[in-house]
C-alpha cells in the first residue's frame, strides 16, 4: 500500500507542475509573479490525501512548476501551498496533533491573521483582513459539520464541503503571501487596499474551482485505495473487508 502512496503522490505533484505552466493572473507589482490556477488543486490535495502526503504533493508540484517556469520571485511564494493543503486537510480530520481537526485549522489561520495585524501595514489598514476574518468565522461557526461534509459519500455534500473548506484555506495562504510579500518587497499599506477587491475576486473563482474539481478527485482517492485494501483482503482473510476502505473515507489512512 505504500507504493500506491508513493504513486499517488508523484502522479499529483506531476499534474500540478503540468497545470502550473498555464498562464495564471498576473501579482500587480511583482514582475514574473503570478497567482495560477494550481491554487485550486491544493485544497482538493490536503482532503483527498490527508495533513502530510496533501500539503506534500502540492509544495513539490508548486517547487518543480515554478523551477520549470523561470522561478524568479514567485519561487518564495511556494510555502504556501503546504498551508493551504494543510489547512484544507486539517478540517477534514476529526483529529489531528491530539486536537480537532477545525481547531487546527482555525488556530493556524487565526495566528497568521495575528502576524498580519503585528505588521505596521496590517495596523495601519485594519479593515484588509475583513475576508480573512470572514473564512476564520465560517471555522468557528461550522466546526465539525465541515468535517461531516467532507466525510460524505453524496457529491452534494463533498461540493458544500470543499466550498467551506477551500475558501478559509485559499485566505490563509493568501494572507501567507502578503506577510512574504512584505518582508520581500515592503509595499506600501495603500497598495494591498488597491488590490484588494482583485484578490477577493481572484480567491472567489480559486474557491469554486477547488470545489469544482476537488469532488472528483476525493472521490477518485477514495476508489483507488479501496481497491487496494479489497486486493488485500483477499490475500489476508483474517482483515474484515471493507475496512481500509470505510477508514478512506473517513480520512483516517493517509496520515
Amino acid at each position: 500500500m505504500m507504493a500506491r502512496k508513493v504513486t499517488l503522490v508523484a502522479l499529483l505533484a506531476a499534474i500540478y507542475a503540468v497545470v502550473s505552466l498555464l498562464p495564471g493572473f498576473p501579482v500587480v507589482g511583482v514582475p514574473g509573479s503570478d497567482i495560477r490556477l494550481t491554487r485550486s488543486l491544493e485544497m482538493g490535495y490536503g482532503v483527498a490525501l490527508g495533513p502530510f502526503l496533501g500539503p506534500l504533493s502540492a509544495f513539490v508540484g508548486a517547487v518543480v512548476g515554478r523551477v520549470a517556469t523561470g522561478g524568479g520571485a514567485a519561487i518564495l511564494f511556494t510555502p504556501l501551498a503546504l498551508v493551504s493543503s494543510f489547512m484544507a486537510a486539517a478540517m477534514a480530520r476529526q483529529r489531528i496533533f491530539g486536537l480537532r481537526g477545525w481547531a487546527v485549522s482555525m488556530l493556524l489561520m487565526a495566528g497568521i491573521i495575528l502576524l498580519w495585524y503585528a505588521t505596521p501595514a496590517g495596523q495601519s489598514i485594519p479593515l484588509y483582513a475583513a475576508p480573512h476574518l470572514i473564512g476564520l468565522g465560517i471555522i468557528l461557526v461550522l466546526r465539525g459539520r465541515i468535517t461531516d461534509l467532507l466525510h460524505s459519500e453524496k457529491r452534494r455534500s463533498l461540493f458544500a464541503g470543499l466550498i467551506l473548506s477551500s475558501y478559509p484555506s485559499t485566505m490563509a495562504g493568501q494572507m501567507l503571501g502578503n506577510l512574504i510579500f512584505l518582508v520581500l518587497f515592503s509595499p506600501a499599506p495603500a497598495f494591498f487596499m488597491t488590490v484588494l477587491p482583485i484578490t477577493i475576486f481572484e480567491r472567489a473563482v480559486i474557491t469554486v474551482v477547488a470545489a469544482i474539481v476537488g469532488v472528483p478527485l476525493v472521490l477518485a482517492v477514495r476508489a483507488y485505495f479501496g481497491e487496494g485494501q479489497e486486493k488485500a483482503d483477499q490475500k489476508n482473510p483474517r482483515q474484515p473487508a471493507g475496512v481500509f476502505k470505510s477508514a478512506a473515507i473517513q480520512g483516517e489512512v493517509l496520515i
